[in-house]
């Protein structure tokens, strides 16, 4: 069900679903005019209401459905360092994404906010289970959010938190698992002002950047100058041979802080008729 809420010019979808014991709840979402979503809202029947009683109201009740399985086939640098093995049962896709174990460890369960992602993990026992907690509740809150998920993606983002987790999560690093899961959905774009800028500026900003050398943002830059076409995946699969995929994310980040990058998202696909 969706309608227009003209004073504040978004569009409220409500998706209406048995949850347990056929007890009926319903997430509305309140979209602006760019088609991003703005606002997330759960709302639960009061227990003295069952989908009998729903169903008088001529609410159409779906019936349950069971999720279906899909493997996170991780790429080739992932090691299974920390991350032995990880589940994430996805209710809004339908889908338990599952990497499949490797090793013994400590488990860890999320569970994100609005509960509509949960996550069994198995870590190395020399992680600290807090602070691979809040790594993981990052992880979950970003993947609630994602209207339309690439599931590839998945094999991507476990590779990049496998040597991560053993540090807290930074600002930076939740901006990083947002530019992973988007990689495939996101366009980066330089111009040849950003890249005059980045040459200026470099012999300022090159004591932050401690470790990273010149040449590799410069082509970076380069691969991304008017971009219109080439996904953020797409730059990585350019630049594989001389850059790791966390080492690349890394540096994208960094050209997208400092303005020299923007990262243009396409979440929905819309068909117009005449």
């Amino acid at each position: 069900m969706h309608q227009a809420v003209d004073e504040k010019g978004y569009v409220e979808y409500v998706d209406v679903h048995p949850c347990l014991e056929d007890r009926l709840t319903a997430n509305i979402i309140y979209v602006d005019r760019t088609m991003v979503v703005r606002s997330q809202v759960p709302v639960k029947v009061g227990d003295d209401m069952s989908t009998e009683e729903i169903s008088t109201l001529q609410i159409p009740v779906p019936k349950r459905v069971e999720l279906k399985e899909s493997n996170i086939n991780p790429i080739k640098e992932f090691r299974y360092k920390n991350l032995k093995s990880i589940i994430i049962v996805d209710k809004l896709r339908q889908t338990q994404f599952k990497l499949k174990k490797k090793g013994d460890g400590n488990e860890l369960n999320v569970i994100s906010e609005l509960e509509f992602i949960e996550l069994d993990i198995i870590l190395s026992k020399n992680i600290d289970l807090e602070i691979a907690e809040d790594w993981f509740k990052q992880v979950a809150s970003i993947l609630e959010a994602i209207v339309l998920l690439d599931e590839e993606m998945l094999s991507y983002l476990v590779a990049y938190l496998d040597p991560k987790i053993e540090n807290m999560p930074t600002g930076e690093s939740i901006l990083e698992i947002d530019l992973v899961l988007h990689a495939k959905s996101s366009f980066p774009i330089a111009t040849l002002k950003s890249y005059a800028t980045f040459r200026r500026q470099w012999p300022e900003i090159r004591t932050d950047f401690e470790g990273k050398d010149f040449p590799t943002y410069e082509k970076l830059l380069t691969y991304c100058i008017g971009n219109q076409y080439k996904t953020l995946l797409d730059i990585y699969f350019k630049s594989m041979n001389t850059l790791s995929f966390n080492g690349f994310i890394d540096r994208i980040e960094d050209l997208a802080m400092l303005g020299l990058l923007n990262l243009r998202k396409t979440e929905f696909l819309t068909a117009y008729e005449d």
